[in-house]
Formats: C-alpha cells, structure tokens, sequence
C-alpha cells in the first residue's frame, strides 16, 4: 500500500474519531441528547410553571466565565432548567413569552426551542489534516457514516438518524438531522438544525428545533441558528477559536 493511501487513510481515521467525540459529548450531561436534563419540567413545555419576568435573562456565562450564550431576538433563557458544571453547560432556551405565560412579552416572529450545550475541546481536535477541503470531505463522509449517525442519534442508533443537510461558514458546522428516536416531549418537531463551533477553547453545541405542529418553513430553521450563533459569537467579544473546530473547518464555505 502506498505511503499517500496510507496517509490519507489516516487523516480520514482521524477526522471521525475526532467528530465522533465532538458529536457525541453533546449528549453527555443527563436526559437525552436533544432536550437535556429534566426538560419536562420547564416553563418551555408546561402549562403549569412560569417564569417571573423579573428572572427572564438573554444571556448567561458558563463555564468558569469562559463562554457567555446569549440568545436571539425574543429568546430568553429558561434558568430554571440550565446546568452549569466544571464537566460541561446546558442551556435550554425558549420564547420569552413562553416562559412568562404573558403573550405580552417578547417572543421571536417563529416558535422555536433551543440549546446550547458548552464541553471541553478534546485535545484530538487539533490532530487534523491540513487542507481545508480534504477536512471538509472528510467530516462530511464521517457524519453520513453509521458511526457518524449514531452521534446524532438521542439514542446512539444510526438508523433513528436521517442526515438531511450539511453547511459551513467561518468556521461553524452546521448539520439538519431527523432523529425518530423516543424521548423527544411530543411538542417538538423531529427534525433539528445543528452548529458546532469553538468559543475560547470550549466547543458550543447550539440547535434549533421547531414545534410539531408549527414547522420552519423552507430555510427558516437554519437561518435562525445562523443568528443565534451569532448572538453568541458577539456576546463573547475577543474570543479565541484557534485549533479545535477551526483547525478542521478553518476557512470553509459551502
């Protein structure tokens, strides 16, 4: 076998072991892996809880102060809910006005749950090939792979998994997946967009997922998330995003 077959091989090996760990740390902190920890109890899915407007907050930092998620206009970040511990962050986010219960509050043009989960950046992340498009076709090959799919997958199952779509743009990975796996609250839509991206050393996991009977219309889910990634990249000024997701999808456009 030739050393350039080898090489290559090696960089494809490398580049799924590393999305795998990326993908697959966002569904580390309890629950499942598309709603967290004890979601059934937020004010975002109950009739019978409300926050008072005095707690409602757009932003939160997390992990020591490394990172600070912020949401989008009309979001507000569900505090009872959110878990913030050395090993990683979840931040579960919904209409201001769903968390209220008052349709006088602020509340985005669309309905929509979101998260953010923060992890650590696993040192393997920076042990990637150097061409950005080889990085891409790469990533791209692991997350339509079974392996890559059981990442995706609440449950660990690449058959619950249906990849529908895949971008990039300065240095964010975006992934629309179907997952019809249980465990999602019966409100939600099955289908989810995706973004993994680094914010000072620190890989953010930020999703976006409409209600069932409310879906995103043609292009509307990523364009939310677009901004909601955004509204966390100004919400952290300065930050660094060397290595980690940048050495893999440095430069990349779709």
């Amino acid at each position: 076998m030739s050393r350039l077959r080898i090489s290559r091989q090696i960089g494809v090996w490398r580049v799924g072991v590393t999305l795998g760990i990326l993908l697959g740390l966002t569904g580390c902190l309890g629950g499942n892996r598309e709603t967290g920890p004890n979601m059934s109890d937020s004010p975002i899915f109950s009739a019978e809880r409300a926050t008072p407007r005095a707690d409602l907050v757009r932003q939160k930092s997390v992990m020591g102060g490394s990172v600070t998620i912020a949401t989008p206009k009309g979001f507000c970040i569900d505090t009872t809910s959110y878990q913030d511990t050395p090993s990683g962050a979840f931040v579960p986010i919904g209409a201001c006005a769903a968390l209220t219960k008052d349709p006088g509050d602020p509340k985005p043009k669309k309905p929509a749950f979101l998260t953010a989960t923060v992890l650590p950046m696993p040192v393997q992340a920076t042990v990637l090939p150097n061409d950005p498009d080889a990085r891409m076709r790469e990533a791209r090959a692991f997350i339509q792979s079974e392996k890559g799919r059981a990442t995706l997958s609440r449950v660990g199952d690449a058959t619950t998994v249906t990849l529908l779509d895949t971008k990039s743009a300065a240095n964010v990975l975006y992934v629309q997946v179907k997952d019809t796996a249980d465990g999602l609250p019966s409100a939600l839509s099955n289908t989810t967009w995706r973004a993994f991206f680094e914010v000072n050393g620190q890989l953010v996991t930020a999703s976006a997922t409409a209600f069932a009977d409310q879906p995103f219309g043609q292009g509307k889910g990523y364009q939310l998330l677009t901004e909601f990634v955004a509204a966390i990249r100004k919400a952290n000024p300065g930050a660094k995003s060397g290595g980690g997701l940048k050495a893999l999808l440095g430069g990349l456009r779709n």
